[in-house]
């Protein structure tokens, strides 16, 4: 063999021992830094045990039960409410209904309404007018009257008195 042979077979031995000495190297380190954790975060509480794990189970599982129940009870009053909410509903359109006609019954009422004001209005002002009339007419009457009385009691003869007589 020749030297240079023997010096390639020099190296690659040496790349060789020096690759199984790196990964040695980090096997060590790795198992090492495994122990020095370890040390270092002991578990204080032991692991949960298999029966409290089931028996929260069991009481997840329970609970569950209880919250469908009343997922149910509520699904029950949502439709108890929504037939309530189509009642309203459907008592407001007629209501609205109800308030359209009574607007036009009370247009038409207040129309007839101011019709008999306006008639008030000319009844009283005739009224009034007549009452004038009439006050007028009895003054005149009553002026007649006196001027009737004062003629008559002018041309009426004077009543006769009696004499004295003896009997």
């Amino acid at each position: 063999m020749s030297r240079d042979t023997l010096n390639r077979l020099a190296r690659r031995a040496l790349v060789l021992a020096a690759t199984v000495a790196v990964i040695g190297a980090a096997v060590v380190t790795v198992q090492v830094a495994a122990a020095w954790r370890a040390e270092a975060a002991p578990l204080d509480t032991a692991p949960a045990a298999m029966s409290a794990i089931n028996t929260d189970m069991e009481a997840e599982v329970a609970r569950t039960g209880d919250l469908s129940a009343q997922i149910d009870d509520v699904a029950g009053q949502l439709s108890t409410l929504k037939g309530a909410v189509l009642t309203a509903n459907d008592a407001m359109t007629g209501g609205a209904e109800s308030a359209t006609t009574l607007k036009t019954q009370l247009a038409t009422a207040k129309t007839k309404l101011d019709g008999l004001q306006s008639q008030l209005k000319g009844a009283q002002a005739r009224l009034t007018a007549l009452n004038k009339a009439a006050a007028r007419q009895a003054a005149l009457n009553a002026a007649a009257k006196r001027s009737a009385a004062a003629r008559t009691t002018a041309t009426a003869p004077a009543p006769a008195r009696g004499g004295e007589s003896g009997d």
